[in-house]
């Protein structure tokens, strides 16, 4: 699958979350987000648009929710328990994980494949060491087998995690229509947008990219967890922009391609 990505030199961007304006109603949205495992369409209704901006990659998320909620306040909690809006960044050598619940409270963290450690700026390098409280290792997201305990099931292996990883002036708003956490009012739904400054995809690629020179080879995965209570049972559903055939975001090969389009 391909995420069309409008270039669009001179951009108006309010910075609400509400995704109004000119700026959306000029970019190529996606179709309805499908069961990540499955491929079937979302119960929920979840599109997403990205443009690229003089100042970063831009990103606006809609995900329809009659009782949008969560708890979770403090950053780098574990929003993906609860309800959230997921963005992941592929670089080859490493990738960016984002995450985003109804309150603002997000989420950030770098994965570096082991086989490309050194391929990491140095910067980035001297912060991956096993003093650092904030760095661990990542096998996998949802290998349980005692085979592939350690290593996961991914054939590059394992990855290091770095959760104290923030990316370089990254702007966030969030817009909700209707209320949450009231489940009697009946909302319909809440939106995000997201912006990565150039200078993090420099710091990330190891190449000079920029609005003039956009990333040539970039993967992306743009998602959402939901939590489902059905008939007193709990479920979790993961509905993305494409299948992955499993309950894996950490996939990299499974992101979706980004096609740069300049309007004509």
């Amino acid at each position: 699958m391909v995420l069309t990505c409008r270039v669009l030199p001179e951009v108006s961007w309010n910075r609400s979350g509400a995704l109004d304006g000119t700026l959306w109603s000029d970019a190529s949205w996606s179709g309805r987000f499908v069961d990540m495992v499955s491929g079937e369409p979302g119960l929920y209704d979840t599109r997403c648009a990205a443009v690229a901006t003089p100042e970063g990659l831009l990103f606006g998320i809609r995900a329809e929710d009659p009782f949008p909620s969560a708890t979770l306040r403090q950053r780098d909690s574990l929003v993906f328990r609860e309800n959230d809006l997921e963005v992941f960044l592929d670089f080859g050598h490493c990738y960016y994980e984002f995450q985003v619940n109804v309150l603002g409270t997000i989420y950030e963290v770098l994965h570096v494949w082991r086989d490309s450690l050194s391929l990491v700026s140095p910067v980035i390098r001297s912060a991956l060491h096993l003093e650092n409280p904030d760095v661990f290792t990542f096998a996998g997201d949802y290998d349980r087998n005692p085979s592939s305990f350690w290593h996961g099931t991914h054939p590059r292996g394992a990855r290091v995690a770095w959760l104290g990883y923030d990316f370089p002036g990254l702007e966030v708003a969030v817009h909700v229509d209707g209320e949450a956490n009231s489940s009697p009012t009946v909302s319909v739904g809440w939106s995000v947008e997201v912006l990565f400054p150039w200078d993090g995809f420099h710091q990330l690629s190891g190449s000079d990219v920029g609005f003039g020179a956009p990333p040539t080879s970039l993967r992306v995965f743009v998602g959402r967890f939901q939590q489902l209570n059905i008939s007193g049972q709990a479920h979790v559903a993961a509905w993305s922009l494409q299948r992955h055939g499993a309950f894996d975001t950490h996939r990299p090969e499974c992101f979706a391609d980004v096609a740069f389009v300049h309007r004509t």
